[in-house]
């Protein structure tokens, strides 16, 4: 005797997969297309088992995708929120694995868009923005790649002249170059900046 069968769903117009005891799961018609299943499939557990992994990682993919439409994520952030939805750590890692592979889901493009974010507003020194990205869980390889592109010695000038003149709006001259060491630039960045200012 069978351990589950496949049927048509009724009320969603989908399919699912009816084990003789235990809950059903609902097969997503992609999953039904690709694995050329059919309505009245007998399954046996490991069959029903295995559906079950595929729709679980189909799912879980589905829902990253999602969250990848809206910004890139690193791959630690996209994980708590993948947990969050109680896809199972296995199943996580497994589709994190496969969106790097396609380049959906990339570290270094992640940290280019947070520091030229961040830097559009309120321009900070590299040290803080390191610190910043590994706070967000961005690979340390990733973040130095990153960091090393857009902290070009005439990128620094710019950021050092910018936060200089935020600061000056908002202290007064006197007090400005220290805001600019607590936003993390070093004395060689606030000198470097400031050459061309004075």
């Amino acid at each position: 005797m069978a351990f589950a069968r496949i049927e048509k769903e009724p009320s969603r117009g989908g399919y699912r997969a009816v084990p003789q005891e235990g809950s059903p799961f609902l097969i997503p018609s992609e999953l039904f297309v690709s694995n050329q299943l059919f309505i009245g499939q007998e399954l046996s557990r490991e069959a029903f088992l295995h559906l079950k992994e595929l729709q679980d990682h189909y799912l879980c993919r589905k829902q990253a995708l999602t969250y990848l439409s809206r910004r890139e994520h690193t791959a630690f952030e996209l994980k708590i929120k993948l947990q969050k939805k109680l896809f199972s750590p296995r199943c996580i890692e497994n589709v994190l694995d496969v969106l790097k592979e396609e380049n959906l889901l990339s570290e270094i493009r992640y940290a280019l868009q947070f520091i030229e974010s961040r830097q559009r507003k309120n321009p900070e020194g590299r040290a803080l923005m390191a610190q910043r990205l590994a706070s967000k869980g961005v690979e340390r390889e990733a973040a130095e790649r990153a960091l090393d592109a857009l902290y070009t010695e005439e990128q620094i000038i710019d950021y050092v002249e910018r936060a200089y003149t935020l600061a000056v709006r908002k202290v007064g001259k006197e007090n400005a170059k220290m805001v600019l060491f607590k936003k993390g630039f070093s004395s060689y960045e606030v000198r470097l900046g400031l050459e061309r200012l004075f």
